[in-house]
This record gives C-alpha cells, sequence and structure tokens, in this order.
C-alpha cells in the first residue's frame, strides 16, 4: 500500500511548505481532487462531472472555486493525495461526509475506468472521514445502481 502514497519523487517540495484548506468548500475540492488525481490521470469526463457537481451544490454559493481550485491543485503536485486528505478531512462537517463520500464515488466513476490506485484511496476515504464500512459500502452499491445504465 506504500507505493501508491509515496512521495520520493517529489523531490522539489520546500521544507516548510504546509497546506491546510481555508473552509469546508475547499477541503471538498481537495478530497476529491485527490481521489481522481491519485493514479496521475484526471481524465476529462472527471473534470466535467466536478464542475458540475460543484455547480450543482448549495454548499459551494457565493464561493471562488477557481480559486480553492488552484491552491488544491498545487497542493497535490506537492504533498500527493494521502496527505491532502489527511489535511482536509477535519473540515468536512460529520452531516456533509456520507454526501462528500457518494459525490467522490460518482466522480471516480464518471470516466468508467476505477483504477487500483483510486479504489485504494476511497477506501483510505471512508476511514479518514470517520464513516462505518457498511454505510461505505451501502452508499458504494447506491451510486453502482445509479450508474448502471451510463456509458
Amino acid at each position: 500500500m506504500e507505493g501508491v502514497f509515496n512521495t520520493t519523487g517529489r523531490t522539489n517540495i520546500p521544507d516548510s511548505y504546509t497546506y491546510t484548506p481555508q473552509n469546508e468548500q475547499e477541503a471538498w475540492i481537495a478530497i476529491m481532487h485527490a481521489c481522481v488525481a491519485v493514479d496521475d490521470d484526471v481524465a476529462d469526463e472527471e473534470l466535467d462531472e466536478m464542475a458540475q457537481t460543484l455547480a450543482d451544490l448549495p454548499l459551494f454559493e457565493g464561493h471562488d472555486i477557481m480559486a480553492y481550485s488552484r491552491s488544491v491543485f498545487y497542493a497535490h503536485v506537492q504533498l500527493g493525495s494521502k496527505i491532502l486528505i489527511d489535511n482536509s478531512v477535519d473540515l468536512i462537517s460529520a452531516e456533509n461526509r456520507p454526501a462528500l463520500f457518494a459525490h467522490t464515488i460518482q466522480l471516480v466513476l464518471s470516466d468508467s475506468v476505477v483504477t487500483e490506485k483510486e479504489e485504494e484511496l476511497i477506501q483510505y476515504l471512508y476511514s479518514a472521514l470517520d464513516m462505518d464500512e457498511n454505510q461505505a459500502q451501502e452508499i458504494v452499491r447506491e451510486v453502482l445502481i445509479l450508474n448502471k445504465d451510463k456509458k
């Protein structure tokens, strides 16, 4: 499992670089991006799905999604997916965690390819969000049912 989160290739990280999202909205973007970018291949479908999700959620109304995204993208390049999640989960309110998890599953499925790295990080995510495994499995089943006929 260590190989998925290995950041040894990221030798240009300043020792003093840290990242903490400004608010819950930026934390959502960080977690969602971490899950689709873990395999270093963010598909257009994933970007489209993420943009649509953020545009549709009242939580993001009046927020500068592009500014948050720039911070998140830079942080991901510097730190990697696991650290991005670790630095973001505490900002996600308990009542929003299942919704974030469901939207992230939808996002990962949007390109019709779930890589091994994406699957491992999704497993890490439900644990980091302090979700029960049964609840996480039920959310995955529901999202898969909703996506059954999409191609």
